[in-house]
């Protein structure tokens, strides 16, 4: 196993549920907040170091969309049983992960590229996410601050339904075991 690859596994057995511990488990959003900060960190290395050493890998390309999207959906299911997002945010993440999950696991293309709208909401999402975790511990009687979070992380979710249904739009149309979509 190389390295980013390592990354992408930590990221997924490692911080992901010490996420949900620090959270829910201790109650603390500041060391929540960091957990998420190095999330997004792993996200951003292992892609990185993978493309600039030449580490690319099959197992690498299925790997990290796993991790981010398993990631994520701690990361909303948590911050609903904390009582910072409404559990609808959860839900769109959920149902839109799981549509997209079966189109592929059908048509079972080799690689989905990321599009603009999947890099703005995920961006949305990184940003949203942490920002709601620092209202929470700094400002929590805060609404304009929290509303502000709120909208940012609101944003990131309808955007990840979008460019989910635009994935499975672009998955159905590919012949079965597309090389690329």
């Amino acid at each position: 196993m190389n390295l980013p690859n390592a990354i992408s596994l930590g990221r997924l057995v490692i911080l992901t549920p010490l996420f949900a511990v620090v959270l829910l488990g201790f109650g603390d959003e500041l060391a929540a907040l960091v957990v998420l900060v190095v999330l997004g960190v792993t996200d951003w290395a292992d892609g990185f170091i993978a493309r600039r050493f030449g580490l690319v890998t099959e197992f690498g390309k299925k790997l990290d969309p796993v991790a981010d999207r398993v990631s994520q959906f701690v990361v909303c299911v948590s911050l609903v049983l904390a009582g910072l997002v409404p559990l609808w945010m959860a839900l769109v993440l959920f149902v839109s992960d799981l549509l997209l999950g079966v189109v592929v696991l059908v048509r079972k293309p080799q690689v989905v590229r990321v599009r603009v709208i999947g890099r703005v909401r995920t961006v949305l999402l990184m940003v949203g996410f942490p920002l709601l975790l620092l209202v929470a511990a700094l400002w929590p009687q805060s609404p304009v601050l929290t509303t502000g979070a709120l909208v940012v992380v609101g944003a990131g979710v309808l955007l990840h339904a979008v460019a989910n249904l635009l994935y499975v739009v672009l998955v159905a149309r590919q012949p079965v075991g597309a090389s690329e979509v």
